[in-house]
């Protein structure tokens, strides 16, 4: 999910350079496009308008998939950290009872 994200920042960083160079005139529409026609540079403003807001709402979901994957992750870790928790008390409880138990064995075997 990483790499789809880091990939995707990288075609959207191209799209939007592209397209500012396309919009300063840096690259020439008409040459690039092979257009001539007003109407057609129009239509090409549209498509990439169109493209931009396509690529907007992929570049959001999967931004979404990837927080939600890392929230899930660190949710699976603290439930890890917790059952590794009441594992360590647990075994402490049992050493502690343990404990005592023997010291009035001893006790009593003094005695």
């Amino acid at each position: 999910m990483k790499v789809l994200k880091a990939v995707l920042d990288v075609v959207v960083l191209a799209y939007f350079v592209f397209t500012i160079f396309l919009l300063t005139s840096v690259i020439e529409v008409e040459a690039m496009f092979e257009v001539s026609a007003g109407t057609e540079v129009l239509d090409i403003y549209k498509m990439l308008v169109a493209g931009s807001a396509g690529l907007m709402l992929v570049k959001l979901l999967v931004t979404n998939l990837y927080i939600a994957d890392i929230s899930r992750a660190q949710h699976l870790a603290q439930l890890k950290i917790n059952n590794l928790k009441a594992d360590l008390y647990e075994k402490r409880q049992a050493f502690r009872s343990n404990s005592y138990k023997q010291a009035r064995v001893e006790e009593t075997e003094a005695a």
